[in-house]
């Protein structure tokens, strides 16, 4: 069972997840895009995964991945509903994998892909 102090741990590494995400993707796009707007990342509920949603400033979402509610494991999305299942890409309670995630990170999600 879960405590109370890990939700709230889990919960606060993917703000900071998210926020990694949204200042990354402003600072891409006005460096090589600056006619183009950025994406705006959000968590999207869920009990088991909370999905990271990114949202297009015309309209439309896509699922830019996974995380695990419980532990802070980042996975590559398998679709709109669901995690891709063959591995942890990345868990945000750990230090070390959390800085290689952001060492990694790429506008286009390729960071998320085996390797």
């Amino acid at each position: 069972m879960i405590t109370e102090d890990k939700k709230a741990a889990v919960l606060d590494a993917i703000g900071e997840f998210v926020s990694f995400l949204n200042e990354r993707t402003v600072t891409f796009h006005a460096e090589r895009h600056p006619g183009l707007d950025p994406d705006a990342y959000a968590m999207d509920g869920g009990r088991k995964y909370i999905r990271i949603v990114a949202t297009r400033s015309g309209g439309g979402r896509h699922v830019h991945c996974f995380v695990d509610a419980q532990t802070g494991g980042v996975y590559k999305a398998a679709g709109w509903k669901a995690p891709a299942l063959n591995g942890e890409r990345y868990n945000l309670l750990d230090p070390d994998s959390f800085a290689e995630l952001k060492a990694n990170w790429d506008a286009y999600g390729s960071y998320l892909y085996k390797r």
